[in-house]
């Protein structure tokens, strides 16, 4: 919070270096595959690329773009992925340019958001060639792009608002913990929810599933193979293993 970046060598246990000209708060930190520099998201609604060779540090660059806070980020063959509730701003990093906005489409009559915390990347399954797509939670759903042409491929629609990192994907589903409808397996080639596991109520209120501190957890092994999906979670009102029957994704 003080929009600093600690730079820490895992094998000697020490900090190796301190990136430091953010004006807010640091929300997000990526680390590039080979070590040699990293990208942060503060609330100064900048993007800064660090490079973190050897003992010292420097800026490498600012993004400027954003008018609200940065939230996530998302590392993705040199380029950045930079949320806030209203955008998602792809820069290039090689180019140091403005590639592509994503923007939430307008839901009951009202402007869409953007979840904050909710940014990652996955395979879908497709026809022919699989293509990596971007994967992003919103106020009526989970969107998904074609993460090279950036087209919106489709959005998913979920019983609940999805909660920041409570989803567990494989490209062709999603394992989503919502607020109010439990546990969902949603079928990301359909649309569909394949099962729905309402999670009991905790000290007889509405919120069966209460995931939004850091006291809850979801993970998985559930991936595109033949193996039987699982998932766990644990929440205020317990901890839940269950295995789901596999679908057919076609």
């Amino acid at each position: 919070y003080n929009g600093c970046v600690y730079v820490y060598d895992t094998k000697l246990a020490r900090l190796v270096s301190t990136c430091s000209r953010h004006m807010g708060p640091v929300y997000d930190v990526k680390c590039s595959p080979d070590s040699s520099f990293v990208v942060s998201g503060s609330s100064d609604c900048t993007v800064r690329v660090w490079g973190i060779a050897g003992s010292s540090s420097d800026c490498k660059h600012v993004f400027r773009g954003h008018e609200t806070m940065i939230n996530k980020l998302l590392l993705l063959d040199y380029r950045i992925f930079s949320l806030d509730i209203s955008s998602i701003i792809v820069w290039s990093l090689d180019e140091k340019t403005r590639l592509c906005d994503l923007k939430p489409l307008s839901y009951m009559g009202k402007e869409g958001y953007f979840q904050p915390g909710l940014l990652k990347t996955e395979t879908l399954g497709q026809a022919g060639e699989p293509c990596s797509i971007v994967v992003c939670g919103s106020s009526h759903g989970i969107y998904l792009w074609d993460a090279t042409t950036y087209t919106l491929l489709r959005i998913v629609k979920s019983a609940g608002y999805v909660c920041a990192e409570h989803v567990v994907g494989a490209g062709s589903a999603f394992i989503a913990a919502t607020y109010d409808a439990g546990i969902a397996l949603i079928n990301n080639m359909t649309g569909s929810h394949e099962l729905t596991i309402q999670v009991p109520q905790f000290n007889n209120t509405s919120c069966g599933l209460w995931v939004n501190d850091k006291s809850s957890w979801l993970d998985g092994r559930f991936d595109d193979s033949d193996s039987q999906p699982l998932f766990i979670v644990t929440t205020h009102a317990g901890t839940y293993l269950a295995f789901t029957q596999k679908f057919d994704s076609n």
